[in-house]
């Protein structure tokens, strides 16, 4: 198929249908004056933008970026988060237009015409959904750690994620090091139950499967609502638009509102949902040997199942951290988070030949302190409201 083939084709196919789709009935909707029809192409619309950004996700993730280190992860984010406002926007519209219409009954015009166009885009759907059926239930390989909660997964295949594609050049060895601990360092049990995981290379075809999938019964609707006012003489017939426009309104609402809330709480950096920040410090200090303390810990998401960490460990000096460093990447990839960034400090430093001069303490907040300067206090990374936890903390609890 040239230079477009696989998903890239699959996903050009769908949007140039779903494109034309949504112009055909969008006039129509307006020309017939259906409500239901018109709320059905803006879902349509939705779609159209999700079939970009998948595209564009596809099309653009095997790229380099020197001015996107991360790649273009959170364009996906983004994308989602756009869609979900106007969707928002579109759909408080739709309502207070079929409020109008409870008022002011209004006549709806040929609605075979609307049986014919609300078919053919249940037709639409269903070749999307045999173009797409095989990422419907895809899983991929499986890691150790909490699993996350239904609305992390939702937006994980809302979003159409495609984060590790797009971190192929970007993202840290620790993935790597899980395989390459060596033979004499013993390995942390893991309590938790290995979690499922969608493949990443089938998170944007699984996103557009389910939009294709809710847009068909958006289909449904339309032809229920023409066929209710062709075939019979029922005098609240006109009602049935708008009452099926505001069933359809609360469908897209339904799906776009985790969406919504997920992509706005990627973007500010939030800890995810099922991620215990103090619970995984208190484990850290409890299961590797070692760690004397643990501060200045953010767990953050980039997209998708992409977790990310930093952390400050405190430990006795550069011999010792040497050896508990692949325990603590694999303590860390134990817990689902894989790309890890940390900064050891120690306790003891060494000086010319063999002495030993006493270097921060394990109770000091942190060894690196800013400059004496007051103005950049708060801009470092140890800040005033960093939580700290040693050992000592964790044997008074």
């Amino acid at each position: 198929m040239g230079k477009f083939s696989g998903k890239k084709c699959r996903l050009l196919s769908m949007l140039w249908l779903t494109g034309t789709f949504f112009v055909v009935e969008l006039i129509v909707g307006y020309v017939t004056n259906s409500m239901a029809l018109v709320a059905d192409s803006f879902h349509m619309l939705s779609d159209v933008a999700a079939l970009v950004i998948a595209f564009l996700s596809v099309k653009m993730s095997p790229k380099k970026w020197s001015k996107n280190t991360f790649g273009w992860a959170r364009a996906e984010v983004l994308g989602a988060l756009v869609n979900a406002v106007f969707l928002v926007a579109l759909c408080f519209s739709i309502t207070v237009e079929a409020v109008q219409r409870f008022i002011k009954i209004e006549t709806i015009h040929n609605a075979k015409l609307l049986v014919a166009v609300g078919t053919l885009g249940l037709i639409l759907n269903i070749v999307g959904l045999f173009l797409f059926h095989e990422h419907g239930s895809s899983h991929g390989h499986t890691h150790g750690g909490v699993p996350p909660p239904a609305n992390v997964r939702h937006l994980t295949e809302l979003v159409n994620s495609n984060a590790d594609m797009a971190l192929g050049h970007a993202a840290t060895d620790t993935e790597e090091t899980d395989e390459m601990v060596p033979p004499k360092i013993d390995k942390i049990p893991s309590k938790q139950a290995p979690r499922p995981t969608s493949d990443p290379g089938h998170l944007n075809m699984k996103g557009v499967f389910l939009h294709v999938l809710s847009d068909a019964l958006g289909s449904l609707i339309v032809v229920s609502s023409a066929l209710v006012v062709w075939l019979t003489n029922w005098e609240y017939k006109y009602y049935i638009d708008p009452a099926l426009s505001i069933v359809l309104v609360i469908l897209i609402l339904a799906s776009v509102w985790p969406l919504l809330r997920e992509s706005a709480l990627i973007l500010l950096q939030t800890v995810p949902t099922h991620i215990q920040v103090d619970a995984i410090q208190r484990r850290l200090l409890e299961k590797v040997d070692g760690v004397l303390a643990v501060h200045e810990f953010h767990v953050w998401q980039l997209a998708g199942d992409r977790i990310i960490a930093s952390a400050h460990i405190r430990c006795r000096n550069l011999s010792e951290y040497m050896k508990i460093a692949e325990k603590v990447k694999e303590f860390f990839h134990n817990e689902g988070i894989h790309s890890t960034t940390i900064q050891p400090e120690f306790v003891e430093l060494p000086l010319d030949g063999n002495e030993i001069m006493s270097g921060a303490s394990a109770e000091a907040p942190c060894a690196l302190h800013c400059p004496p300067n007051d103005l950049c206090h708060n801009a470092t990374c140890c800040g005033p409201n960093q939580q700290f936890f040693s050992l000592d903390t964790i044997r008074v609890r």
